[in-house]
């Protein structure tokens, strides 16, 4: 019998369509200098250049936020499988205003280096830090968060009680 998770995060079809359009309107504006705006060859060719890439980025972040990020049987996991994080690996989450996060978000500060990763819009992942969030719903990162920080305080009770 398959446990429900925990909890899920994933992007709503109106901020993913939202985010792909900035980078789409972005591109549009690059390419618009490139082959209309004046100025030197290079300067257009960078500019053309530059509005590729960031087509390429908007195309990546819409298939990138199509995946969920599940919290269940204390592990933290794109639907797709990619591990993120264990829960007994976290040290801290951090979701307060200063902290360095994605929007609507948080950061995991881990005991051990993860895998490096990046989903644009959805997770990343660098060293001893998974951070999580851009594209998803605040109140659901939040929700995520302190899910979180309640497995961890129970696994730490555990570990004190033995």
């Amino acid at each position: 019998m398959r446990q429900e998770p925990d909890i899920r995060l994933h992007a709503s079809l109106p901020r993913r369509f939202f985010a792909a359009a900035m980078f789409a309107m972005l591109a549009f504006f690059l390419y618009k200098q490139g082959f209309d705006g004046g100025g030197p060859a290079w300067v257009r060719i960078v500019l053309t250049l530059a509005g590729t890439a960031v087509m390429v980025m908007g195309v990546w972040l819409w298939s990138a936020t199509e995946a969920t990020i599940v919290l269940e049987d204390g592990e933290l996991r794109t639907s797709n499988g990619r591990l993120l994080a264990r829960v007994d690996q976290v040290l801290r989450v951090e979701k307060g205003a200063m902290s360095i996060k994605p929007v609507g978000g948080f950061t995991l500060k881990l005991k051990e280096k993860a895998p490096r990763g990046w989903a644009p819009g959805l997770w990343w992942s660098l060293g001893k830090t998974v951070a999580v969030g851009g594209v998803t719903h605040p109140a659901m990162g939040k929700a995520m968060a302190q899910l979180i920080e309640a497995e961890m305080l129970a696994l730490r009770q555990a570990d004190e009680a033995d």
